[in-house]
C-alpha cells in the first residue's frame, strides 16, 4: 500500500505536540506514514491551535489529538490495518 503524507504542526514546550507526534509514530507501525513535523512560529494564525494533523493535505485533527480518531480516520480511507 502507498505510503500517505502526514504533517504534524508543532510548536515549542507544548506536551499535547508531543503526544501527538508519539501517536502518530505508534499508527506508522501499522500503516505507512511519512510523517513530517513542522513547527509553527509565535506569529502564525495556527500558532493556539497546535497540534495539527494532516493527512493526505486534509486537516483531521488540531488540539488534543486522538488516537483512536486517527486510526478511524485512516481506516474509513482504505487502511485497514489502521485499525487496532
Amino acid at each position: 500500500m502507498k505510503a500517505v503524507r502526514a504533517v504534524l504542526r508543532t510548536k515549542q514546550n507544548c506536551s499535547l505536540c508531543h503526544k501527538a507526534e508519539e501517536a502518530l509514530l505508534r499508527i506508522a507501525h501499522d500503516v505507512p506514514l511519512e510523517l513530517e513535523v513542522q513547527e509553527v512560529g509565535e506569529g502564525s494564525p495556527n500558532f493556539e491551535r497546535v497540534p495539527i494533523v494532516e493527512i493526505g493535505g486534509l486537516e483531521v485533527q488540531a488540539g488534543k489529538v486522538s488516537e483512536f480518531r486517527l486510526r478511524n480516520w485512516l481506516k474509513e480511507r482504505g487502511y485497514p490495518d489502521a485499525a487496532r
